[in-house]
């Protein structure tokens, strides 16, 4: 970490963050919920509505966390967000605060699903989730735009599931929102050797993760498993793709997003120097965080707004 050049407000955090590990999620999962009980709760916007419940479609039933304003329009814009988490840790909870901040700035109704995880439900189980709650919310909100995003393994599932909607299984979003995307199963990407021990997340982190989710088709990944591995992105929904300069997840979504572009697919692409993967939620006051997180509103209301 000492040749990368790091962004300053990131500096003392990476000092002192205490290091993950995938090996065994169920401990790294173990881990984490000791730290958020330990930790005091994040306090939500007053006038933001949160409900647990259940999403049955087809005999696949997932949880969710809703999210909306008090006043919701009837035919308000639905988010549909996935959190990360490798495919194999991470709970809607960890993304509780920017879910609430979107309902409220997008004037919308956010969708958190808490999708199975890896190893105990590798692929495509977590997909199969996804892509449950996306039929689910297509059929009860018929009239409105509906975006799908999430970050890191997040946006991974959100890339997958425009993937699957092309082929049928699903209705197709109205626009993708990938932050830090997890994408390349096959690690192949120049950043994943460069920046191999990148701070927060390493290349052994993501093969790690990989190979929980997908087994033994991790060499020959399937292009719903790992998105990087389809060979035609065209007919892909407009797409916002955000990257951290300090990640090895870095290139692999820097090629997503231009390939996008290349297959006709509307894509922007913001990499912002500096920061480690995750620096979102690591960090969400600093500045770059803030930047990010209000750009991401800006290109979601846009992509969201009524079409003429």
């Amino acid at each position: 970490m000492t040749d990368l050049i790091i962004d300053p407000e990131f500096v003392e955090l990476l000092t002192v963050f205490p290091p993950l590990q995938f090996v065994d999620p169920m401990a790294q999962r173990a881990t984490l919920a000791e730290v958020r009980r330990a930790s005091s709760p994040s306090s939500l916007p007053e006038d933001v509505v949160v409900e647990r419940a259940v999403v049955d479609e087809a005999g696949i039933a997932v949880p969710v966390h809703r999210f909306r304003p008090q006043e919701l329009p009837e035919r308000a814009p639905v988010l549909i967000w996935m959190h990360g988490g490798g495919y194999c840790i991470g709970t809607p909870d960890e993304d509780a605060g920017l879910c609430a901040w979107l309902a409220r700035k997008l004037g919308a109704l956010v969708v958190s699903v808490d999708y199975r995880l890896a190893p105990e439900h590798p692929y495509p189980a977590g997909l199969d989730d996804c892509c449950a709650v996306v039929r689910a919310v297509s059929a009860q909100f018929p009239e409105s735009r509906i975006a799908i995003g999430g970050a890191s393994a997040g946006a991974g599932l959100a890339a997958a599931v425009t993937l699957r909607a092309r082929s049928g299984d699903c209705p197709m979003p109205d626009a993708q929102l990938l932050i830090m995307p997890f994408l390349d199963a096959r690690l192949s990407s120049a950043s994943m050797h460069e920046l191999a021990e990148a701070p927060v997340f390493t290349a052994k982190d993501a093969a790690d993760c990989w190979r929980h989710y997908l087994g033994d088709r991790v060499g020959d990944p399937p292009a719903d498993g790992s998105p990087s591995a389809a060979a035609d992105l065209a007919g892909l929904p407009p797409a916002y793709v955000a990257v951290a300069g300090t990640d090895c997840l870095r290139d692999e979504a820097i090629d997503y997003a231009l390939r996008l572009q290349a297959a006709g697919v509307p894509a922007e692409l913001h990499v912002v120097p500096g920061v480690p993967h995750g620096f979102t939620g690591l960090l969400p006051g600093s500045t770059a965080a803030r930047r990010i997180r209000t750009e991401l509103a800006a290109v979601a209301s846009r992509l969201l707004e009524e079409q003429t």
